[in-house]
């Protein structure tokens, strides 16, 4: 390397040349500051893009988060709401017969046949014939005495 600055056990021939190796050497070091300087401001830039892209989706993260657990909840309450109303149902259900109790029914019907029976209209209409079929055959025996 012939770098002026690290000739430091050199001797240069005139006085001349050392001053303009040193100032080049001034050159050369302002020029490798301005690279670092700029790469260093690119570093900054990057990390502020960097930071402001988490921050962006870190508020999304949280924005989604907040959506879900308010669609949970929603969800929460409505299969609360279809339980209470299953429990209804079951409640509802309990009150009625049950196969056996309806069997059973069944046999006392099919013995005491309803169907044969009848009905007090029935009945008052033929008392009422039968009456007056009486009443009739009471008047037609008297006439022929």
């Amino acid at each position: 390397m012939d770098n002026p600055l690290f000739t430091a056990g050199k001797k240069s021939a005139p006085d001349a040349a050392p001053a303009s190796s040193f100032s080049q050497g001034i050159g050369e070091i302002e020029r490798r500051l301005r690279a670092l300087e700029e790469k260093y401001s690119n570093l900054e830039r990057r990390s502020q893009v960097t930071e402001e892209n988490m921050l962006s989706g870190n508020r999304k993260m949280k924005a989604e988060i907040k959506m879900t657990s308010e669609e949970l909840s929603d969800l929460k309450a409505q299969v609360a709401d279809v339980n209470e109303k299953i429990k209804a149902v079951v409640r509802e259900l309990q009150g009625f017969a049950k196969t056996e109790e309806v069997d059973v029914i069944r046999k006392y019907l099919n013995l005491l046949e309803p169907l044969g029976f009848v009905t007090q209209n029935e009945v008052d209409r033929i008392v009422k014939q039968a009456v007056e079929e009486a009443l009739s055959e009471h008047a037609s025996v008297k006439e022929e005495e």
